[in-house]
């Protein structure tokens, strides 16, 4: 059957749901502009089993045609079961983010059935070669047998990933890095799109004494490092440090300070509030594209403080924040700084300033729109 001109089907691991990292709620912003501009939407993700649970979230939207597959610990096999499912949707449009063998399971269904495929980028990494094979060096095992099962999968992923990456049709980067880093390994440059932020319900409130940290179970996010640093101010009484996200389950408890609250996984609107509260955000990633969470920050007037990350020159040159290049001593003598009063409010309007010329969502989906209906 004919697709419709204006519909489009959305590729991802997983569904947004009670919590959710970046890339999945980006295709959930995504998926709402798409729909109030009349446009017929479906979204293919990792829901099989799960179905009860992902209606009863506050993300599900009754107007989106929905398509599930079962995940494999196996990753590389997941491109058998994704292209099966494929085959029941029925757009002229697939926006695939966050690979895996999704990406290869998109590019060959597009590619036989005659439709448009845009790959985009969820981390800088998207962009360089052996993504995945280069992730071995952050996962330990016992096994050695799983070890190798799971080095002959991430080679077979960086295989067909790389070889759909040179051949798709469309590319969306987030940043600068992305968008020439995938042009020089790929020979393709996409078009640069940032993110968007939708702020919902959830307003600027008057700040607390609080630092934050958020993320996800990715070695490279680095979250002991925030443990450490708040052991560093364990003796303060009128600050408090809080980390969420998946991340809190991988922290040692016997570890936490008295001053640190792990919280875990918390609902998306609640993480925004946490930002509206927060005077400080800490970043520990080894590497990111554009972080959600600098958005936030920007957003809700909150201090950004990242290690490695500094996106676009983002903090060494627009000065939107502080990046400390991987020096956590440095980190922690401007963190002390700012505790002991020193004016952070220039910084912070820049920010903010920042957040108003780049994170509209009205302006990157014309962007967007423009750049597949070419």
């Amino acid at each position: 059957m004919t697709p419709h001109q204006k519909s489009i089907c959305f590729v991802i691991p997983h569904f947004v749901t009670f919590s959710t990292g970046g890339a999945e709620i980006q295709v959930h912003y995504l998926t709402q502009a798409f729909l109030q501009r009349g446009w017929k939407v479906e979204v293919l993700c990792a829901g099989k089993g799960k179905e009860e649970q992902i209606k009863a979230s506050p993300y599900f939207n009754k107007n989106i045609r929905y398509h599930y597959y079962r995940k494999r610990s196996i990753r590389s096999l997941e491109f058998f079961e994704v292209l099966r499912v494929l085959k029941n949707t029925n757009s002229s449009y697939y926006y695939q983010r966050t690979d895996f063998a999704l990406t290869a399971s998109t590019y060959f269904y597009a590619k036989k059935n005659k439709r448009k495929m845009v790959y985009a980028l969820a981390m800088d990494t998207d962009s360089h070669r052996n993504k995945y094979s280069t992730d071995l060096n952050y996962l330990t095992y016992k096994s050695k047998i799983k070890k190798w099962i799971r080095k002959t999968d991430y080679f077979i992923l960086d295989r067909m990933l790389e070889w759909c990456k040179k051949r798709v049709s469309y590319v969306v980067c987030q940043n600068q890095y992305q968008q020439q880093t995938y042009k020089n390994n790929f020979g393709i440059e996409g078009l640069l799109i940032p993110n968007s932020f939708i702020p919902g319900h959830s307003t600027r409130k008057d700040k607390k004494n609080v630092v934050l940290w958020v993320g996800n179970k990715n070695p490279a996010k680095q979250a002991n490092l925030f443990v450490e640093l708040a052991q560093k101010f364990n003796g303060l009484k009128n600050w408090h440090f809080v980390m969420m996200g998946s991340a809190c389950e991988e922290v040692d408890r016997a570890s936490v300070p008295g001053n640190l609250s792990v919280l875990g996984p918390v609902p998306y609107a609640e993480a925004n509030n946490w930002f509206a509260k927060a005077k400080i955000y800490v970043n520990t990633s080894l590497y990111e594209g554009m972080p959600n969470t600098f958005i936030q920050s920007w957003y809700f007037n909150t201090l950004v403080l990242s290690l490695n990350v500094d996106t676009d020159f983002v903090f060494s040159g627009i000065k939107a924040g502080y990046c400390f290049n991987g020096d956590m001593n440095k980190m922690t003598d401007k963190l002390r700084s700012f505790i002991n009063g020193k004016t952070m409010d220039d910084t912070l309007q820049k920010g903010m300033d920042y957040f108003k010329e780049k994170f509209d969502i009205n302006r990157n989906m014309d962007a967007l729109i423009k750049y597949i209906q070419i």
